[in-house]
């Protein structure tokens, strides 16, 4: 069964970023998101998950080889891209405030994502 995503965060910029090396969670705060489904732009504040992956791999810039999650990450400040590949796995390209650009493999993550009040 290929997978998909509800939800586009394209060129949005990451309002607060935390990363928990222990318990394998990444969250991310945006200003709004684009709904594929509904094909509408939400300009609502929301927090956006990424957390238990079974692998995570990390790349910089065009650096062929992918190597542990930690070897390269950053703070992030915007996504390029997120979306499943050939192989199932959740990739995705981002930029760093230091403005290095990293691109990520996570094998069978839990993903949600929340509407702020």
């Amino acid at each position: 069964m290929e997978k998909f995503l509800r939800y586009s965060f394209d060129d949005e910029y990451i309002n607060k970023f935390c990363y928990d090396i222990d318990k394998k969670v990444i969250e991310m705060h945006f200003g709004g998101y684009y709904d594929l489904v509904g094909d509408v732009y939400i300009s609502r504040a929301c927090l956006w998950v990424i957390k238990d992956w079974s692998d995570a791999k990390i790349r910089e810039g065009n650096n062929p080889i992918f190597s542990d999650l930690n070897k390269y990450i950053g703070i992030f400040s915007l996504i390029l891209y997120v979306k499943y590949n050939g192989d199932g796995n959740l990739e995705m390209l981002v930029n760093t405030l230091d403005n290095r650009y990293v691109t990520m493999l996570f094998k069978n993550p839990k993903l949600s994502l929340e509407q702020i009040t």
